[in-house]
């Protein structure tokens, strides 16, 4: 018989790079081309019982430890009764969390309580299994995070600076799912096989509510902010990404109400049956997936919040009708829908895929400029510039929100990955030279596409 005690729930979910529709994809009807990177992060969960005292309150203890931060945060989660005074005066339930010791992380607090809020909320009777009057549940939990999520700035070595490749969502899809399923085990005792992609489950029920918890992770940590295109990604995999048409957004305190548990069946509803059904994948074997891969890290950074309030204002400003209908945005989204239907039509032609990628980013320059966002700042030019030229290079681009995160490259398919490394490295130690004076370096990362996309269970 299985020891409970040491089962284990294991979820690996990648990093992205989305290389074309940034900002468009901020529209309901504009696509974007988004790739798994071979970056990842990876939890690994397990529970106990523990015995409890007469006088001790009934809550769930989580330790979630993350190797790359070297810290651990404890959480307790308990229920509180609400009188909610009406016509009929109803007794609710809403979920609590409270640090234990004061080390507060946004990011896991929001995958905890989602998870279990949209859990609970569909299953009511595992409260009695979590909250047990007898007993008390402790959730532990180890993230490890890829390094390569990270670089780090000349002046101080210890300042982690992100790459912009998605560890916020690789965190929240891997966290947020290996809980639900933590869940799913205790509620139903159902276990998955191993190296199953999360897109891959037969259970739609379950996919389509991890889907959901995250979604509504990510916007609490985010404030609202994008269009989660990255959680998307990092769940399901590589992808010709669209999003939600519904506002799956709960508003905290977390309580299990009608409201919220009719808001939530209609949400899995929609997810399950119009969302993730039409999500166009790319395919593993893809000529340009196969392609290597390239990507810069800049030594500064690039807050995506507060460009995408920047922008989002300027588009708004210019709308005539309808968001991005103006000639600029109109003229971008028409060579991003050219770009986008050589990636999902397999169109062996580099010749094209380079002249359209210039004309992308001639666009993007001149949206930069207009709405005073560094989407491709003025001092990386010359470097996408010189790596463009390259015969050996079909792409490259600031992608995603652009700024100073990352630069991706793709080479064509007759370049392996070292001579790609290597014609990359000669243009930024120029680059480099050229900039000693300013607060600027690149890095060469080694990133490639990933091999199994989106959230795998180990």
């Amino acid at each position: 018989m299985e020891n409970i005690n040491q089962k284990k729930f294991i979820t690996k979910s990648p990093g992205k790079s989305l290389l074309s529709g940034g900002y468009l994809i901020l529209d309901n009807s504009k696509r974007g081309l988004v790739i798994n990177t071979d970056t990842y992060i990876s939890c690994e969960s397990n529970f106990k019982y523990k015995e409890k005292e007469n006088s001790q309150k009934n809550y769930l203890t989580f330790n979630v430890h993350s190797e790359y931060l070297n810290e651990t945060y404890n959480y307790l989660i308990y229920l509180e009764e609400i009188k909610k005074e009406n016509k009929e005066t109803e007794i609710i339930n809403e979920l609590k969390i409270k640090e234990k010791i004061k080390k507060k992380n946004k990011w896991i607090q929001n995958c905890i309580i989602s998870s279990l809020f949209y859990y609970l909320t569909l299953n009511e009777n595992l409260i009695n299994i979590l909250f047990n009057k007898n007993k008390l549940i402790e959730i532990n939990v180890l993230i490890k995070s890829d390094y390569r999520f990270y670089s780090y700035s000349k002046e101080n070595f210890s300042k982690n600076i992100k790459t912009g490749l998605g560890s916020s969502s690789a965190l929240i899809s891997s966290l947020t799912s290996n809980l639900i399923l933590l869940y799913n085990y205790l509620f139903t005792n159902k276990t998955y096989k191993q190296n199953i992609i999360i897109k891959d489950i037969e259970d739609k029920d379950l996919q389509s509510l991890i889907l959901g918890a995250s979604l509504l992770s990510n916007n609490l940590s985010q404030n609202k902010i994008g269009s989660c295109f990255d959680i998307i990604s990092s769940l399901f995999g590589s992808q010709i990404f669209i999003r939600t048409q519904k506002n799956i957004f709960i508003n905290s305190p977390f309580y299990f109400n009608k409201e919220n548990k009719t808001l939530i069946k209609d949400i899995i509803f929609y997810l399950k049956n119009e969302y993730i059904p039409n999500i166009s994948f790319l395919n593993k074997n893809n000529h340009f997936l196969k392609n290597n891969i390239c990507f810069i890290s800049i030594e500064m950074g690039s807050d995506t919040r507060i460009f995408v309030r920047k922008v989002l204002e300027y588009a708004k400003n210019k709308k005539i009708n309808k968001l991005y209908d103006d000639e600029l945005f109109t003229s971008l989204n028409n060579i991003n829908e050219k770009i986008i239907n050589i990636f999902l039509n397999n169109i062996n032609d580099n010749i094209l895929l380079k002249d359209l990628c210039k004309k992308y980013r001639n666009i993007l320059r001149l949206v930069s400029k207009e709405s005073k966002v560094d989407i491709e700042p003025e001092i990386l030019t010359p470097l996408l510039d010189k790596l463009i030229d390259k015969e050996k290079i079909i792409y490259s681009i600031c992608p995603g929100a652009g700024g100073y995160d990352s630069i991706i490259i793709m080479g064509n398919d007759k370049i392996s990955k070292e001579e790609l490394n290597k014609e990359i490295e000669k243009i930024i130690n120029e680059f480099n030279n050229m900039n000693k004076n300013n607060d600027i370096k690149a890095n060469i990362l080694n990133v490639n596409t990933a091999k199994n996309f989106g959230t795998i269970i180990e």
